[in-house]
Parts: structure tokens; sequence; C-alpha cells
């Protein structure tokens, strides 16, 4: 008797499924759903746990993606992959799941996408974690992690990241990379930056010379270390806040920030009143970086070092340069003014105040993104 009402519930069910999907039938669509799955239903709650019921589910859950019930469809896979126990369709079904949950988000609009959101990423942790060779965990874990940065869940996008690179060492290095990029920036919005230096530079390792986003992954190793720096600064820690700084010019030398990272270096060193540390810096930063517009502070900073190091002769010569160069600033300044002044109508030229113009320091955008 059990046995013919079980097969009974299954032909009902397959019937009006088959009938749902063949074309000649498009005005029976609706009804035949309904009908098809009434009787999944009714098979799966008379009979939790036969040992046709995954495969019943699995269909349920293929009727509801067909008819496009993304988010009933995820619910049915992941019934299907976790409620049963060990069978044979249970990984397809739960990487199925996350297919429809990612259907289901590309429709969600507002609020509700948000918590489609976090019902995606909470299934695909919950398939990487319980089907772990699975030839996809690799892709499902890495996008998980992308998507827990993007929701600002820094400390769980970091966890997920760690365990595809610790898990899957051989997989594709575009994953891998990616993943350290995760940690990377997360741990730059925790301030946890000693460690997104290390993740900056294993991104940096798998980035390829002639790669165009390799200049950017410079830059966040620098910003990494520069707020090291500063952190080190707003301790009074000068000598460890100058060391990082100076680390800049070694380990990432094209970085935009490299410059003032060593002018800050010098700064942190004449608080310590380490004077020949200090201008051996500056010196070298005006050799380096002629054409820079901290040339003329690093002059007059040099002058002050030298005065208070007893180098009094060095000290004048400081700033006997430093005032021929804002001379001859000045000077080609008025040059430059009065020739646009005399190529104008005389109806239209403007008045010119003269005065020295001193360039000020640019504030640092130390945070640095991919």
């Amino acid at each position: 008797m059990v046995g013919f009402l079980k097969t009974n519930l299954t032909d009902l069910a397959g019937h009006y499924h088959a009938i749902y999907q063949d074309e000649e039938f498009i005005d029976d669509k609706p009804a035949s759903f309904s009908e098809a799955q009434h009787w999944y239903r009714q098979f799966l709650n008379s009979f939790p746990t036969d040992a046709e019921s995954p495969q019943i589910n699995y269909q349920l859950a293929d009727l509801l993606l067909e008819n496009e019930d993304y988010g009933e469809s995820a619910i049915e896979y992941e019934r299907t992959a976790y409620a049963y126990g060990e069978h044979e369709q249970a990984s397809a079904a739960g990487y199925a799941a996350i297919f429809a949950h990612r259907q289901n988000l590309e429709a969600a609009t507002g609020a509700r996408r948000v918590e489609v959101r976090k019902s995606t990423v909470t299934s695909s942790l919950r398939f990487a974690d319980t089907f772990q060779e699975h030839e996809q965990a690799p892709v499902v874990l890495g996008k998980a992690a992308d998507d827990l940065y993007e929701m600002e869940d820094f400390d769980l996008a970091i966890q997920s990241a760690q365990t595809l690179i610790d898990r899957y060492p051989a997989t594709d290095t575009a994953l891998i990379r990616s993943a350290w990029a995760v940690i990377a920036h997360s741990s730059i919005d925790l301030a946890e930056y000693e460690n997104a230096e290390h993740a900056y530079m294993n991104v940096l390792a798998l980035t390829p010379a002639d790669d165009e986003t390799r200049p950017a992954v410079v830059d966040g190793l620098a910003a990494a270390i520069y707020k090291q720096g500063e952190q080190a600064n707003l301790l009074e820690d000068y000598r460890v806040a100058a060391d990082h700084f100076l680390r800049i010019k070694d380990v990432a030398p094209s970085s935009n920030i490299r410059t003032s990272a060593e002018y800050d270096a010098a700064a942190a060193l004449m608080k310590l009143q380490d004077w020949a540390k200090a201008s051996g810096v500056l010196e070298e930063f005006r050799t380096t970086h002629p054409e820079h517009e901290l040339g003329s502070e690093a002059t007059k900073q040099l002058a002050f070092i030298y005065r208070e190091d007893g180098q009094t002769e060095r000290s004048a010569a400081e700033h006997a340069d430093r005032s021929r160069a804002l001379r001859r600033g000045q000077c080609c300044w008025r040059r430059d003014t009065c020739l646009r002044a005399v190529r104008r109508p005389v109806s239209t030229a403007p008045r010119y105040c003269h005065g020295d113009s001193f360039t000020t320091r640019r504030d640092l955008q130390s945070r640095t993104r991919l």
C-alpha cells in the first residue's frame, strides 16, 4: 500500500512537471506548476526520510528554479544538500543553491538586496565548508570573501580569504591573488597595517611586472607601511616612525608617496635631534627629487639642522641657496606675469600684486585601493 501511494505521488508530480515544460501546453503552465509543486510536497511531507526524498526534493527545487522562484528554489536546493545526510546529489544541490541565490540577488533591489546577499554568502560558506573537495569550492569561497569585503564584514572576509589560501594553495593563481587582496584591503580598514603590508607583499609577488594594476598594488603596500609610521609618530616613537618611512624607498620605490615618506622620516629624526641622519635623509631627498615642491622646505630644514649641529658655515650656505632660489622663482613669476599682461588689450590687463608664494605640503592620501 505504501509503495503504491509513493508511486502515485511521484507519477502525478512528474506528469504535471512534464506538462509544465512542454511548450505545446504553455497556456496551462501556471496550473501545471501548481499541480507539480503540490504533489512533490505531498511526497516529501508524507515520506520525509524515504530514500527517494532527496531526489524528489531536487526535482521540486528544479521546478521552482524553472519558474524563476529563485528564493524558494534556493531553500529547496539547500534542504536537498544538507537535510538528508550524505547522498549522491548532495554537493550538486549545494552548488545549485548558490546559483539560485545569485539569480535571486540579481533581481533584488533596495533593502531586500542586503538580506539576499547575506543569504548568498551564508550558503556559499556552508557549501565550501561541507564540500571541500568539490571542484568549484575555491571559486565559491573566493566570491564569498569578495562579497564579505564589499559588505564591510572585514573580519569574516579575512577569515574566508585566508581559508582559501591555506586550503587550496595549488588553485588558480588569480584566485589566490584576489584572496590576498581581500586580506590587504580589509586589514587597512581594520587599521591592522602590519597584516596589510604582509598581504600586499603577497599580492605584489603574484602580479606580473607588466600588469596595469601593479602601480596600485605598490601604492597600497607603501600606504600600509606609511600608516605604521604614522602610528609610531602618534606614540612618539620617532625612531620606529623614521624607519618605517624610510623602508618605503626600498620596498616600494616607485610609490607616489615615497617622497612624502622620506620627508616625514627626516622630520621624525629631527625630533630625536639625530642631526647627522636627518641631514643625510634631506640631502638625499634633494638629490633624488630635485624638482619636488618640498625641495625649498628641505633646504630650509637643512639650514636649521646644520645650525643646531654647530655647522654654521653650512647653515649659512643653505640659507643663501634658499634665498637665491626664492629670488629666481619670484623673478620668473614676475616675468611670466608681465608677458601675460602685455599680450592682453590694455583695457583688460589686470593689476598684479607682488609677493612671495610658498608651496605648502599637500595632504597625503595614504589609503590606496586596487
